[in-house]
């Protein structure tokens, strides 16, 4: 009777001393869940690039549903940007005319396409943000030149964007295979420049750009 009773005294402080190091345990995460909860997380940091149609889709890019343009036809799309750096940013849109044969931006080496742009939009964009940019152009005129094969040329000469006229002098074979890239440009308060590229939260180098081909009938 004797023994069971100091086996009895001698479980009760083993429990308790159990209950105590669980107890400390619950409390050292619950600390450690408040701290993680208290800390700001980070975030990828990126902005992207969206060229859609007149109906703000990724569709009716073009009037006749075709991408044959003539003379006067008004295309309109919607340049929308958005914007998960950490800040506000002020961004350029640079839109640029070329053929089949120009260079584009390089994706490697995060470079735009050496073509001087025709046209540009600036705007300021809130942290978490999209703005949306109306693109309205048309083609006001062209020529036509020929080459030594008897081949034919369809050169761009000028053209109407956002209300501006726009001197232009790109070429293609049979009217064929123009396209208008839009370039996206941070500017870099420390450089005080635009820029193409940028560091994304990894510490690697970012760009966007959007290319939408046509062809002049």
């Amino acid at each position: 009777m004797v023994g069971r009773v100091i086996d009895s005294y001698i479980v009760k402080p083993l429990r308790s001393r159990q209950f105590l190091i669980m107890l400390a345990v619950l409390i050292a995460v619950s600390m450690s869940i408040a701290y993680v909860a208290s800390v700001p997380r980070d975030y990828e940091r990126f902005m992207s690039l969206s060229t859609l149609g007149r109906g703000m889709m990724a569709s009716d890019y073009y009037p006749s549903n075709t991408p044959n343009i003539g003379l006067g036809d008004e295309v309109l799309w919607h340049i929308q940007v958005y914007n998960r750096m950490g800040s506000a940013e002020y961004i350029a849109i640079r839109v640029k005319l070329l053929n089949a044969d120009m260079p584009i931006p390089d994706d490697n080496m995060h470079t735009p396409s050496p073509v001087d742009h025709v046209y540009e939009m600036r705007q300021v964009v809130a942290h978490d943000s999209t703005i949306t940019m109306p693109l309205r152009w048309s083609i006001v005129t062209v020529t036509e030149e020929s080459s030594d094969d008897g081949g034919r040329y369809v050169v761009i000469k000028e053209m109407l964007i956002n209300g501006e006229r726009i001197s232009t002098d790109v070429k293609s074979k049979d009217g064929k295979d123009f396209r208008l890239v839009m370039e996206l440009w941070r500017y870099n308060p420390e450089s005080r420049v635009f820029e193409f590229s940028w560091l994304d939260s990894m510490n690697e180098r970012r760009s966007v750009w959007n290319q939408i081909w046509f062809n002049v009938r």
